[in-house]
């Protein structure tokens, strides 16, 4: 009787794993990726199977389709003294690799490991944010948009939907996956395989002291440990088609899902895989390398889980209580920082690796401008688009019912200045500020310079900001004209 008893139970433990949801992946012959369709059939059948996993459609993206997101722990079952992190990934639909990465992150955790294999953290985890692209493999979203190039104005859906989950959830580390070309030196010989390439938040607004404990605390140790288990890992580097001109880190503009949300003392960071030849080739191997490299850094945020909330949280309310006294408009990697980096990437003639030097590595932004904060910002007749932007960052905000007279400083234009950073061109106004007393009537926005997001809205708002609302084309009748709509209001008191 005993015996009959264990081998039923032998044979419904089979049966309960056999009937485990499969990776979309895995019933592919051969693996081609997951669409759409795949990916909820997936992840819904997994949150009726798993109890320690939950799912949510927080969005959809412009023709509709649903952007989920996956809650590890359940919500309900949050750790509350513990570290929240989001990780989010194929911002650009060509990129699938974070996405199908995710996925085997998720089936990993309910079918595998330990129901609290990160037990000091409360997981995020949006592994398709673009489906409108991931359907048809293109890099933007249906209207054409950069989604990774939109953090900044949020037109987008997609953009707005994972604001809108930053909003409510403030969590402390954010990671954003994409994949990098491998063939830009191709012409040199070269395959530009650094393996997986990470990166931190490097905005010069945002708080040194997140700055320091991103790279010290996070990034380095992560990178490391990658290597220790065998992973080709290196800090992710920005190149041009020659290798003997000028190579940096990531932007340090806000418009990406980076600083984009590292602007809100955050530690936010960027993990790069090689991608291939298609959307399809080596798709499992590409996924599994980013698994590996995902997996190793949630384990350094679970072991200093409580560094991690204590620096941010300082971070944050060191910002709620006083403003910079400059804010950072302009930077750029200059020769200043420059040096030599050796690298090992592959050769095309023997297709194995070679160490080459890289002779101007510039490993630090350069800040060129900054500005004292003012206590407000005042824009007559804001247009729609402005309004949802500042609807969607959660910006502090009141619509003018009446008359105010203000003392301001308003920009007088004389022309327009050409910004060479980072390798691109940005056209914004030239001139200066003017003090003057104002009237303005009912209608106007007014915005408090004033929390954690004050240096995002400084940063946004100044007509000169490398990072400012002025280069984008959906923003250009507000910094057209002599005397701009935009003023900097000096007193708090109105």
């Amino acid at each position: 009787m005993v015996r009959r008893i264990a081998l039923v139970l032998v044979l419904l433990a089979g049966v309960g794993a056999y009937a485990q949801p499969r990776l979309p992946l895995a019933t592919q012959t051969p693996p081609r990726g997951t669409s759409h369709p795949e990916m909820m059939a997936f992840l819904t059948a997994l949150a009726e199977s798993c109890p320690w996993l939950e799912l949510e459609v927080v969005g959809r993206s412009v023709e509709g389709r649903e952007v989920p997101a996956v809650y590890m722990p359940p919500r309900e079952n949050w750790c509350p003294e513990g570290a929240t992190v989001m990780v989010f990934a194929q911002q650009h639909g060509d990129e699938p690799s974070g996405k199908e990465a995710l996925l085997m992150l998720v089936h990993e955790l309910c079918t595998v490991a330990s129901p609290r294999a990160y037990a000091h953290l409360n997981l995020i985890l949006v592994p398709m944010v673009n489906p409108d692209g991931n359907e048809v493999h293109t890099r933007r979203n249906s209207r054409h948009v950069d989604l990774n190039r939109n953090h900044a104005i949020l037109t987008e859906p997609e953009t707005r939907i994972l604001r809108s989950l930053f909003n409510r959830y403030a969590p402390h580390v954010t990671l954003d996956v994409h994949e990098y070309s491998i063939r830009s030196w191709l012409a040199h010989g070269l395959i530009k395989d650094l393996g997986e390439q990470f990166d931190c938040i490097s905005n010069p607004a945002i708080p040194p002291l997140l700055l320091d404990f991103a790279r010290e605390r996070l990034l380095w140790p992560t990178i490391q440990n990658a290597r220790a288990c065998g992973l080709k890992a290196n800090r992710y580097l920005v190149a041009q088609d020659d290798p003997r001109q000028p190579v940096r880190h990531s932007t340090t503009d806000i418009d990406d899902g980076r600083n984009g949300f590292g602007i809100d003392c955050t530690l936010s960071f960027i993990l790069e895989g090689p991608n291939g030849l298609s959307p399809e080739d080596r798709i499992w191997e590409r996924a599994k390398y980013q698994l590996a490299f995902i997996e190793r850094f949630l384990a350094v945020c679970d072991s200093a889980y409580a560094d991690i909330v204590r620096v941010v949280g300082h971070a944050r309310a060191e910002r709620r209580a006083q403003l910079p006294a400059q804010v950072p408009i302009q930077a750029d990697y200059t020769a200043a920082s420059s040096c030599s980096l050796q690298v090992t990437i592959r050769s095309t003639r023997t297709l194995r690796d070679t160490t080459i030097v890289l002779p101007d590595y510039r490993n630090a932004p350069e800040v060129l401008r900054a500005v004292p904060p003012p206590a407000g910002y005042l824009v007559e007749r804001p247009p729609e688009v402005l309004l949802t932007m500042v609807s969607a960052h959660g910006f502090p905000c009141e619509m003018l019912d009446r008359k105010l007279r203000l003392t301001v400083e308003e920009f007088r234009t004389t022309g327009v200045d050409t910004l060479r950073c980072e390798g691109r061109t940005t056209v914004v106004p030239a001139g200066h500020y003017r003090r003057a007393k104002k009237t303005f009537a009912s209608g106007c926005l007014l915005l408090p310079v004033t929390g954690v997001s004050a240096a995002k809205l400084v940063q946004l708002m100044e007509p000169q900001s490398l990072y400012g609302l002025s280069h984008y084309e959906e923003f250009a009748q507000l910094y057209r004209g002599q005397t701009l709509p935009v003023y900097r209001v000096l007193s708090a008191k109105w």
